[in-house]
């Protein structure tokens, strides 16, 4: 055990330069130095073989946590794997004098660290244990990645965790990922570097090895830049000190050849969180998080300034405490050295209000599938809701027809067939509580299933010419009906596009043939098959707010023709009369911009579906419009 002990001692430490390692030679250095330290002090028996069999059962590893949101107090860096019992101290022996309550969380979302312990400890000096809690847990080799969960902390930390003693069976865990400037589809722009991660939590990491589009593979020493224009796929695998191979993974990209200089500033965007008080102020302090985000060189920095100050670096989010009116602007800037126009948030912050004598707010509502005659089919869910301003909402309460009120902590539901009334109320934390209120309903026995879809009919009206045509604009309207479980929605499709809610007759009026689908589906989820009528609409002229005139049958940008329906709008224009990419534009980013925008208007409206849009903004992208040899 010596021998491994000083072996391990006189490995070469890792390269500075070299990838972070989720288990590294470093801490087993450190574990393995303080177990040979250890054997050494100790004259007990007992202790050694403590050490030597890594028994977890007297393993305590102690988080403190004080005054500060940046960091723990005191934190452990490294175990060794088995049962572990975790305490966690808030307290005012840990230096909290202000009461503040932490968390202690294990991150189980992270896939590059180990996500097998849920543990989410909230401690303050005030709960009933004293800001002091344990909890028992059972570790295994690798990292582990523990934070602070209350808003506006930042205290996060790792624990590296060892395995015992004994042969190494196991291959290096490896990961790979992928970093360069990316465009707007994903793709990496002139160059991309793939960084290679690998670790092994017994013998160690021998060798790390990579492959580039299927060739032979070479000693990865330091991340690896892919030049080239197109497709790539990194293959990696690692080798540990026991001869352990790694199954080989892979990484997949694109590179594609650089754009145009970016001269578009970030987009910033800013929101103010805290509690407010019934005017909307915010009580005792309130949060304000900045977001900035640049499609194309992206973000460099964010900045920001309270109430007029000089600008100061935004890397978290800002808590404004001092009573008074407050404003708080922004800006970003991008890595092509464009800065955001400055933008503002605005807000009060009030001290907290004297002891809380009001009751909380209530509100409930029932759902279920309803009849014709409003009653619910074989059963209704009743959800409560209780809001207090003040104190908080301590509890709520509910009692079916009259009977004993029992604790609300989900929704209710009630099968029974008749008539019901199910009483609510809620208590603060200052102790008042709401007068009682009621909902009733009446739940009925379930009739045999529907199979059958809505019956469909639609009508067209306006001015029609000798020709049958419609003059200016014809008006759908639309009509449904079931006597199964009862029509649940009505949707339509005008000249290919994707189906729409339809709430009210559709008037179209732009000139030219259409196609009018229509479909309705019943609350059994039959859905009808959709029935179609067309119609002529002469004599309507293009609305004369439309950036210009373009009626040609499909979406074109620049010379690319997308394929996609040139579909009239909500406003009466064609999707290509408001591309404009006639006019003659200042940069080609302005225009690409300008194509998003209208797009995700598109997009909100429906007149696009998500593919229809990726399709426009990609043939934007690659077009030539507003670069400098296409101006005229």
């Amino acid at each position: 055990m010596f021998r491994r002990l000083l072996h391990a001692q006189t490995d070469p430490p890792p390269s500075r330069s070299a990838p972070r390692s989720r288990f590294g030679t470093r801490p087993l250095l450190v574990v393995l130095g303080a177990v040979l330290i250890t054997a050494f002090s100790l004259a007990a028996p007992a202790a050694y073989a403590a050490l030597g069999r890594a028994d977890a059962t007297a393993q305590v590893l102690t988080w403190t946590a004080g005054d500060g949101y940046t960091g723990y107090v005191s934190a452990p860096t490294t175990a060794v794997a088995g049962p572990a019992t975790i305490v966690f101290e808030n307290s005012a022996a840990t230096g909290n004098t202000t009461g503040m309550p932490h968390t202690l969380t294990f991150d189980t979302s992270n896939p590059d660290y180990n996500t097998d312990v849920s543990l989410n400890i909230q401690a303050s000096p005030s709960d009933s244990s004293g800001g002091k809690h344990t909890a028992q847990v059972t570790l295994t080799p690798g990292v582990y990645r523990y934070y602070c969960a209350m808003p506006g902390h930042i205290m996060s930390g790792e624990l590296t965790v060892t395995a015992g003693s004994g042969q190494d069976t196991t291959a290096p865990d490896t990961s790979a990922s992928v970093s360069g400037t990316k465009d707007a589809s994903g793709d990496y722009v002139s160059s991309a570097t793939v960084t290679v991660s690998a670790s092994d939590a017994e013998s160690g990491v021998d060798k790390v090895e990579y492959a580039v589009d299927g060739g032979a593979y070479a000693a990865y020493s330091a991340p690896v830049q892919v030049s080239s224009v197109g497709e790539h796929a990194v293959a990696y695998r690692a080798t540990d000190k026991a001869g352990n191979t790694s199954a080989v993974k892979s990484v997949s990209f694109t590179v594609v050849a650089s754009s145009p200089a970016d001269t578009t500033a970030p987009d910033t965007s800013a929101s103010v969180s805290g509690t407010k008080d019934a005017s909307g102020d915010y009580v005792s302090s309130a949060m304000v998080t900045v977001s900035a985000s640049d499609a194309e060189s992206g973000v460099d920095k964010v900045e920001y300034a309270v109430d007029g100050g000089a600008y100061a670096a935004y890397s978290a989010p800002v808590q404004v405490s001092s009573v008074g009116e407050h404003a708080v602007a922004y800006r970003a800037t991008d890595k092509a050295g464009n800065t955001s126009a400055v933008k503002s948030v605005s807000f009060t912050v009030v001290a907290s209000s004297p002891a809380d004598t009001t009751a909380p707010d209530t509100s409930a509502s029932v759902s279920g599938t309803k009849d014709a005659s409003g009653d619910y089919v074989s059963s209704a869910t009743v959800t409560v809701s209780a809001s207090d301003a003040e104190s908080g909402v301590d509890k709520v309460e509910y009692a079916v027809d009259g009977g004993a009120y029992a604790a609300y902590s989900a929704p209710v539901q009630v099968s029974s067939v008749g008539e019901h009334a199910v009483a609510y109320r809620a208590t603060d934390k200052a102790g008042n509580t709401s007068a009682v209120k009621s909902v009733s309903f009446t739940v009925v026995a379930s009739s045999p299933a529907d199979t059958t879809a809505p019956d469909t009919s639609a009508s067209v009206s306006g001015t029609k010419d000798a020709s049958g045509d419609y003059v200016s604009s014809a008006t759908v309207t639309v009509s449904a009906s079931d006597s199964g479980s009862g029509v649940d929605k009505v949707e339509y499709s005008l000249d290919g596009g994707p189906y729409l809610p339809y709430t009210a007759p559709v008037a179209v009026d732009r000139a030219g043939s259409h196609t009018f689908l229509y479909r309705a589906t019943d609350k059994a989820g039959n859905t009808s098959t959709a029935k179609s009528l067309s119609l002529t609409v002469v004599d309507s002229k293009p609305p004369t707010n439309c950036p210009e005139t373009d009626g040609r049958a499909t979406v074109f940008v620049g010379s690319a023709n997308t394929g996609i329906p040139n579909r009239v709008t909500a406003n009466g224009c064609t999707i290509n009369e408001l591309i404009e990419d006639h006019r003659p534009w200042s940069s080609h980013g302005g225009f690409v911009s300008h194509v998003e925008h209208i797009v995700a208007a598109l997009r909100h409206e429906g007149v696009v579906d998500q593919r229809e849009a990726g399709q426009i903004k990609k043939a934007a992208g690659r077009s030539d419009v507003g670069k400098p040899h296409t101006q005229a």
